[in-house]
């Protein structure tokens, strides 16, 4: 994964583009071999890791999301994934020729015989202006490029209907933002295509999004195919975005001292409460509270750097916070 944090952003005087969150699917173990799902076909269900067997689900860990996996049937149901498929992280490469965008691993979903949702962990934009998510996909092709693989148009819960959709539930204002949906269209025609040698191609593609500054989002991928031809890869997902310090409002705030361990003072040229929010490199708040005074006690954070997030008034600014 791409080691670019939210700390680059603080250590320029200006305003600096810098990685919010995200994932190569590094940390997570790569096992090679076949995911049996032991629950029933017939109903949704939460997936479980199985020992020995590709990871479905995976908490947050080296700088990079977690994740959990669920299957959901057709309207008939088939087998779902208890005959054994090649789903979750992985290291197999979509070819020999053909490797991941970032890293050794990637994330694959492959005859699902239903439908497969993973949901990645809830990302906080509270002070990140212009954020924007990005990952790479891939639709795989069959052995013979001049035919398609997928079958129908995916506006019907049942097989022979693959469904491919990306995107963002903005937990904030309840709403959806679509990076891919291919509802309603033969996903063979979103294949990239040769048409000089009328072949489909085994290509990466780039999904984005724009998002909207302070609002809490979180990224779902969705996969429904009945087929060991039909493949869906994905890779380096990330959420950037622009974290600024406005001058004249750091100058109105004092933060010492820092580094700092059990407490730190947070001192105002103004009187009145103070709104303290504290965030890792990532974005992930680990600490909310409003401030009478000027101690804040930190002590339940762990050694690093951290971003803390001032607000008095209509005045806010952000700050480096080292925690020995």
């Amino acid at each position: 994964m791409k080691k670019i944090t939210l700390l680059a952003a603080l250590f320029a005087s200006a305003a600096s583009f810098a990685q919010i969150a995200g994932t190569s699917f590094e940390e997570p173990e790569a096992i090679s071999g076949k995911y049996t799902d032991t629950g029933d076909a017939n109903v949704a269900h939460q997936l479980v890791n199985n020992p020995d067997e590709p990871i479905l689900n995976f908490v947050s860990a080296g700088g990079e999301l977690g994740f959990m996996s669920y299957y959901v049937p057709y309207d008939v149901p088939s087998v779902g994934l208890t005959d054994g498929d090649f789903v979750g992280v992985s290291s197999f490469t979509p070819s020999p020729d053909l490797l991941f965008t970032d890293g050794e691993n990637g994330f694959q979903m492959n005859d699902i015989d239903g439908n497969m949702i993973v949901e990645f962990d809830e990302v906080d934009l509270t002070g990140v202006a212009g954020p924007v998510i990005s990952l790479d996909f891939l639709l795989d092709i069959n052995d013979n490029p001049l035919n398609g693989n997928y079958e129908g148009d995916g506006t019907v819960n049942e097989e022979g209907s693959d469904r491919l959709r990306i995107y963002i539930k903005d937990l904030t204002n309840n709403t959806e933002i679509d990076l891919f949906n291919s509802t309603g269209t033969d996903l063979d025609d979103l294949v990239p295509f040769d048409a000089g040698t009328g072949e489909y191609l085994l290509q990466w593609q780039q999904a984005t999004a724009t998002l909207q500054t302070n609002t809490t989002v979180q990224l779902v991928l969705e996969g429904r195919s009945n087929s060991g031809s039909e493949n869906f890869w994905f890779d380096n997902i990330v959420f950037d975005g622009v974290i600024g310090i406005n001058d004249q409002a750091a100058n109105q705030f004092s933060v010492y001292p820092n580094p700092a361990k059990s407490f730190v003072n947070i001192s105002s040229k103004d009187s009145g409460v103070k709104n303290i929010s504290v965030y890792d490199v990532l974005g992930k708040q680990v600490l909310s509270t409003t401030l009478s005074g000027e101690r804040l006690n930190i002590s339940t954070l762990n050694s690093g750097v951290y971003i803390l997030k001032i607000e008095q008034g209509k005045t806010s600014t952000t700050k480096k916070l080292i925690v020995q």
